[in-house]
Formats: structure tokens, C-alpha cells, sequence
């Protein structure tokens, strides 16, 4: 058996294990946005025929969103809902005020 150890510690380099910041293409959309995209080529463009839908479902995904991530910071979609119409989910989370409770259990 060889062994590389000498190879490595003079031709390797280190490589870290976890991706700190999200993949980019053209350093402008991520990822999911280009898979976004995809599926909404397949179902408006392909699927039911529809272009203007098709259209402006791509100019919202490949333009507006990266315009909002890049001035807000992330989650701002899911968040200014819940703080600007006063959505409130009660659930396991979030249980809400304990007076419309129903005990399930002792």
C-alpha cells in the first residue's frame, strides 16, 4: 500500500465541511431560486400553456426576490405578515393565551 500523507501535506489543500454562505449563481440568484424557476417553466410554460402567468411568476422569483433578500435580512417574507395584519397560530409552538385553552390531558 502507498501512502499519501506526504503528498497531501505538500499538494492538498483544506477544505471546509460546511457551506457558510448559500450557492450562487452568477453571484446574484441562489440555488433555490434557479429551482424555482425550473418549476415554473414546467408547470406555466409547459404543463397549462399559460405565458403571461408564466411571465410574471419569473419576474417575481428571478427579480424581486433577490432585490428583497439583498436589502432585508432573511425570514423578512415570513415575518411581515404575522407583525403587519396581526396573523396570530395558535399551536404547539405558540400556544396563544392559556384562558381559550383546552386541557387534553391531566
Amino acid at each position: 500500500m502507498h501512502s499519501y500523507e506526504n503528498m497531501r501535506s505538500v499538494h492538498g489543500r483544506r477544505v471546509s465541511q460546511t457551506i457558510d454562505s448559500p450557492i450562487t449563481i452568477f453571484d446574484y440568484w441562489e440555488i433555490t431560486d434557479a429551482f424555482a424557476a425550473i418549476g415554473i417553466i414546467l408547470i406555466f410554460g409547459v404543463l397549462f400553456y399559460e405565458w403571461l402567468l408564466m411571465a410574471i411568476s419569473l419576474g417575481a422569483v428571478l427579480i424581486a426576490l433577490p432585490a428583497v433578500r439583498r436589502n432585508h435580512e432573511r425570514g423578512i417574507l415570513l415575518h411581515w405578515p404575522y407583525r403587519h395584519l396581526g396573523i396570530s397560530l395558535p399551536g404547539l409552538v405558540n400556544p396563544g393565551s392559556s384562558a381559550g385553552l383546552k386541557r387534553y390531558s391531566d
